[in-house]
């Protein structure tokens, strides 16, 4: 079970489901590691922009004030985002200044090559 933490996320994973325009292939699922890069809302929202055509950028909000509840966004066209799963961090201390959850991002693409996710 996740605990409740406003310390930002540190731990976390996207898992890629590429989606097959065959209806009887089963969509397959890779976890991959994601770069991390922490905003404040009053940085400017340029700075979530990508800053080469390969680069996806998949947007995780921390409400600290709303720990449980983080909302995901993606600024590819590509790629869309359709929850996150936050569970304990397997190994993970209960530093009181680190969030010890794993936040899994559930992205989805439709006929893209699945390593462009950890872009």
């Amino acid at each position: 079970m996740a605990s409740t933490s406003s310390a930002p996320p540190c731990y976390v994973l996207a898992s890629h489901n590429t989606l097959q325009s065959s209806t009887s292939a089963q969509a397959s699922s890779i976890l991959d590691h994601v770069d991390i890069q922490c905003r404040h809302a009053d940085d400017s929202p340029l700075s979530l922009l990508p800053s080469h055509p390969d680069e996806h950028v998949f947007i995780l909000y921390h409400d600290p004030d709303n720990p449980a509840a983080p909302t995901i966004k993606s600024t590819s066209s590509q790629f869309a985002l359709s929850g996150v799963k936050v569970s304990q961090a397997p190994g993970a201390s209960m530093d009181e200044d680190k969030n010890p959850n794993m936040y899994v991002l559930q992205v989805t693409s439709i006929g893209a090559d699945p390593s462009q996710c950890a872009s």
